[in-house]
């Protein structure tokens, strides 16, 4: 008698499993994105896990939304080479990537910016900064960091006015980036702050002695270094410039708070980062607690950014539940999107529309001391 209630249950059971199940879960689609950078680097690594635990997310998102897509990243290293960077593209291509979060430099994302347009396919730079970049009139290229032109014009105010600069040596090398920003820098400070003496010299790109160009700021007897190299460039000219017994205030570019430094005070030493942290929200602790937990150890600034990069692509292909190109680069186009930093949009080129960044003072520790363009914030309320 008992048997048309045991059928009942088991028919019960069955579709209530069928309705948890995402819609098509016999017919999941895959997506893969790709990522490219110097792996062998730990500061590269950092930015691909970061950009992992979004990949995380996005699935566990569209399991939510009973969505059939799935996203898997494939990385590639492309040494830090434009040539590595234009074969990775093509390689790209033939395993039809809907997507890349990087590329890493700029100059890989100029020698590949043809390639990815011509394929349609969307590149979310995070590292990738010069403007000229997103300026080349195509539609593939989004940053969701600030460009080179950006950067320049907030450098210049704190060189200027923040740090008090009366006499401003840059030390560049031979990238792309570091090209385009030592040029928007200089003419910036030219055209705004009258009476400033400037100086400049060059470096190779893969340099790690320091002491010719050090020689050559105090010689211009600077109070002020602008570096404008490579992050991995960074510790080996603090060691530089601390050997030298230079008293100039040094100002340095995005990335350089991940150095590990001595715990004292030195307070000379000053970082422009982009963005504001917003580690008072809800999700950024969500997202470094997931880091530490899927890692073992805290995340970087990189981290973040290539979370948000990796994560507004996702959510733009979710939303246009396609991995067709244009269909994607015209959702981010209209996107507005909650990033950890704040909320992302894009200028009609690709750049970011807003974009911000914060000045870091060495007090033992990095501490923020100013924020960049005037009115922002670090406690603005979370999205």
């Amino acid at each position: 008698m008992r048997r048309p209630y045991r059928r009942s249950i088991l028919a019960i059971s069955l579709l209530l499993y069928v309705l948890a199940a995402p819609a098509g879960s016999e017919n999941l689609t895959t997506i893969t994105l790709g990522f490219t950078g110097r792996l062998s680097e730990p500061i590269t690594q950092s930015a691909l896990q970061g950009a992992q635990v979004a990949i995380d997310d996005a699935n566990a998102m569209a399991v939510r939304r009973r969505s059939p897509l799935r996203f898997t990243l494939l990385p590639q290293d492309d040494h830090g080479n434009e040539n590595f960077a234009v074969n990775i593209a093509r390689y790209y291509i033939k395993e039809n990537v809907a997507g890349v979060i990087g590329p890493w430099s700029s100059d890989a994302a100029l020698a590949t910016a043809t390639i990815y347009e011509s394929a349609h396919i969307p590149q979310i730079g995070f590292t990738a900064t010069s403007s000229q970049w997103t300026g080349m009139g195509h539609r593939m290229p989004f940053r969701v960091v600030g460009g080179t032109r950006e950067l320049a014009a907030a450098l210049a105010e704190v060189a200027s006015r923040s740090l008090g600069g009366r006499r401003v040596f840059v030390i560049q090398n031979d990238s792309a980036y570091s090209n385009a920003l030592a040029d928007a820098l200089l003419e910036k400070l030219a055209a705004t702050s009258s009476g400033i003496a400037l100086g400049r010299i060059q470096v190779a790109r893969r340099t790690t002695d320091f002491h010719n160009a050090v020689q050559a700021a105090m010689q211009h007897e600077a109070d002020v270094i602008v570096f404008l190299a490579l992050y991995p460039q960074a510790r080996a000219f603090i060691e530089a410039a601390r050997r030298s017994g230079s008293k100039a205030r040094i100002l340095l570019t995005g990335g350089a708070s991940n150095l590990p430094l001595p715990p004292q005070a030195e307070p000379r030493l000053h970082v422009l980062e982009y963005e504001i942290a917003r580690d008072h929200c809800p999700q950024w602790k969500k997202v470094a607690l997931a880091y530490r937990n899927k890692f073992g150890t805290a995340p970087t600034t990189y981290s973040f950014h290539a979370y948000d990069a990796a994560s507004i692509l996702s959510a733009a292909i979710l939303q246009t539940g396609s991995a067709e190109g244009p269909r994607i680069a015209a959702t981010l186009h209209q996107m507005r999107y909650a990033g950890l930093h704040g909320p992302i949009s894009f200028a009609p080129d690709g750049s970011n529309a807003h974009p911000r960044y914060t000045l870091f003072r060495h007090d033992g520790r990095w501490q923020p001391v100013e924020f960049f363009p005037a009115g922002s914030g670090r406690h603005e309320p979370c999205v």
